[in-house]
Formats: C-alpha cells, sequence, structure tokens
C-alpha cells in the first residue's frame, strides 16, 4: 500500500524475473506495477530495453522508504541506465504519472501486503 492506494504487483525476485522486468510486458494499468526484489541493499540500475511504455520507476530502501523516484520514464531512453541517489533494496515499477497520482515523494512509506483480493 502506497499512500492509502493498494497496488497490485508482479514480483520479480529471481534472476530470470530480475532480468525480464517488464521487457515485452503489456502496458500497466493504474494500481498496477512489478516489485524487483534483490537479496541485499545495493544500487541497482533500471532501463527500458524492450520496452513499449512509459514508466515511474519508484526505489525503495530496506526500512520499505521511497530515496527516489524517476517520472514518466520513456521506452526512448534506452540504453540509458536509471539510478537511485541511494541505495535500494527493492525497485517498485508503475505506470507513467502513478507517482504523481498519488502524490508519492522520497520518503514515503510502502507497506508490502500478501495476497490482497483484487477489488
Amino acid at each position: 500500500m502506497i499512500n492509502g492506494q493498494v497496488f497490485y504487483i508482479e514480483v520479480a525476485d529471481n534472476p530470470v524475473l530480475l532480468t525480464r522486468g517488464l521487457s515485452g510486458h503489456a502496458p500497466l494499468s493504474t494500481n498496477e506495477g512489478m516489485l524487483f526484489v534483490f537479496n541485499k541493499l545495493g544500487d541497482y540500475g533500471i532501463w527500458m530495453k524492450d520496452r513499449t511504455f512509459p514508466i515511474d520507476i519508484v526505489w525503495i530502501d530496506q526500512d520499505n522508504k521511497v530515496v527516489h523516484i524517476e517520472k514518466s520514464v520513456s521506452p526512448k531512453t534506452y540504453p540509458k541506465v536509471f539510478h537511485s541517489t541511494s541505495d535500494s533494496l527493492y525497485v517498485l515499477e508503475t505506470a507513467s504519472g502513478e507517482a504523481n497520482r498519488i502524490n508519492l515523494k522520497n520518503g514515503d512509506s510502502i507497506e508490502f501486503l500478501k495476497n490482497s483480493p483484487r477489488k
């Protein structure tokens, strides 16, 4: 949950899924995303390889706090790699405009809920 909004996310938590990410994926809708889960705190770069739609990229630290946001990143930016200004443990990718829609900012808390029913 982010700023009172529930997001339905796909989890990328193994080498194959972390590498593939949203490449070749259908565009995300409101309140959808992909969460990249890493084994340790670090500097994780994100690029737009094989993407067909823009996204917002949110880096999250070990305390589930937002540490950096890149908004409306276009597929045309490839091969540029986007990085956080601080180390992170998670990266959340959402549809472009979601960060603005929910007024997301650095320092906001993210709450992870398991198996939340979709409405």
